[in-house]
């Protein structure tokens, strides 16, 4: 024990408990000093008073309010989705673009390559005809040969072949002769030079002046004809 609270019991001779000096004694002993640690609780509690809401709320720790969101914030938000989509669909632009120039090129391609596979295709076939009309001029020009020696006969033979020659030719590149005499006149593949009387009918083809041709379905020439006008001593309706 401290010293503070040790209690000297004053020796009393001949006085008994219950008398007036023992009562005062113990009441003297029984008082709180000034520093006894009942004086200093109850002058600590005089001291400090207490708190009031006003210094709870300063004094009590509050937690962190959310920062407030600013107008730059408020801007950014929505800016966000919008700037993907702005770069989904320059993407896609991008994507798009590049496959038409892609197609483009190859269209270009295509196009040069089948024009000159046409041309190519056009020289092949004008060469293979013209190889062909060669034999033709051979016997043109053996003909001739004949016909200077005044022999009469081997020109009218190498004129007829030179004739069915170049006339197997035609007909083998698809080239075919008209037969029009006899046929009714048909203005889309016959040119009437004149009308004149024939045993045949009218309107129908007496004579052929220059022969016609046709490739396949198409007329390649039309035929020159003469056209009747009727038999002979008829009077026209």
């Amino acid at each position: 024990m401290t010293e503070s609270k040790k209690r000297t019991i004053p020796i009393r001779n001949h006085e008994p408990p219950g008398s007036a000096g023992w009562e005062a004694e113990s009441a003297e002993s029984e008082a709180p000093g000034p520093d006894s640690p009942s004086a200093a609780d109850s002058r600590g509690t005089k001291e400090a008073p207490s708190p009031t809401s006003a210094d709870t709320a300063v004094q009590s720790p509050t937690s962190p309010e959310p920062p407030l969101a600013s107008s730059d914030d408020h801007r950014r938000a929505p800016e966000a989705p919008a700037e993907e989509a702005l770069l989904a669909v320059t993407a896609e632009r991008d994507e798009y673009f590049d496959a038409l120039l892609r197609l483009k090129a190859e269209f270009e391609n295509y196009r040069k390559r089948s024009q000159r596979e046409i041309l190519e295709t056009g020289s092949r076939a004008r060469a293979s005809l013209l190889g062909e009309f060669l034999p033709v001029l051979d016997n043109l020009r053996r003909a001739l040969d004949a016909a200077e020696h005044h022999e009469e006969g081997k020109v009218l033979d190498g004129v007829r072949l030179t004739h069915n020659l170049f006339a197997s030719l035609l007909l083998k590149e698809g080239v075919t002769p008209m037969e029009p005499r006899g046929q009714l006149f048909d203005p889309e593949k016959h040119d009437a030079m004149l009308s004149r009387p024939a045993e045949c009918e009218e309107g129908i083809i007496s004579d052929v002046l220059d022969e016609g041709y046709m490739f396949g379905d198409r007329v390649l020439r039309p035929a020159k004809v003469v056209v009747s006008s009727g038999p002979p001593g008829e009077a026209p309706v």
